[in-house]
């Protein structure tokens, strides 16, 4: 299957699902965590197979140590990892409430100063300092049909003006193998110029319903 078809075939099955009022039934949704996956609201949050994606976003987002912000706390995966780097802080943003108690129960045992804010980056993000993280990573789950593949997009400025100069946001990039133009100019637009990525080797099952491909961008951008 191409990856456009694959693309498309992921957004066909995301709107069975359905999108109707998704943003406002996210915060007290159940979350349903089982060996292998999250789900809400029926909606594929996150899966284990993402371990290694997770392990190399981390080590983009936390490796230069300083303030650490993940957006989206999922499973936990890459909380795991970016707390085995020596960082000053790590500040968690989760949208569902119970997520969000898991990762108020990982911060209170986590080796790293962690902290914790419930709600949407939207409305969390404007109201953070300036220039106050060193890493970000930015893991979020689409919550309407038309950010499916770009939900990541709007982040990008809040992102340039949360960093600090030299600091370094990775995410999702729900890209295979490069940075589409489209991609691009929303990174640029943001402000960012130093822009690169690296190939994430990968094992999605057969019954992924997002993931098809054995590998996965892991952006590299600088500011």
């Amino acid at each position: 299957m191409a990856w456009n078809d694959f693309r498309d075939q992921t957004l066909d099955e995301r709107l069975n699902i359905g999108f109707e009022g998704l943003k406002n039934r996210w915060p007290s949704a159940n979350a349903v965590v089982t060996d292998k996956a999250l789900s809400i609201c029926g909606h594929p949050v996150m899966e284990r197979w993402e371990e290694a994606y997770m392990k190399d976003l981390a080590e983009i987002a936390a490796g230069r140590g300083g303030k650490v912000m993940e957006v989206g706390f999922g499973l936990g995966i890459s909380a795991a990892f970016v707390q085995q780097y020596p960082i000053d802080e790590h500040v968690i943003i989760e949208a569902n409430h119970e997520v969000c108690l898991t990762a108020e129960c990982f911060a209170a045992a986590a080796a790293r100063p962690t902290k914790v804010i419930f709600g949407f980056w939207e409305d969390i993000a404007p109201d953070l300092a300036e220039s106050s993280f060193s890493g970000i990573l930015f893991d979020t789950y689409p919550l309407d049909a038309g950010e499916v593949h770009r939900n990541h997009f709007a982040f990008f400025r809040q992102a340039y003006r949360l960093l600090r100069s030299g600091g370094v946001l990775t995410y999702y990039s729900d890209e295979p193998a490069e940075l589409s133009p489209q991609h691009l100019d929303c990174l640029r637009a943001a402000g960012f110029r130093d822009i690169s990525s690296r190939l994430c080797r990968i094992d999605p099952p057969e019954d992924c319903k997002y993931w098809k491909v054995k590998t996965i961008l892991s952006p590299i951008i600088v500011k």
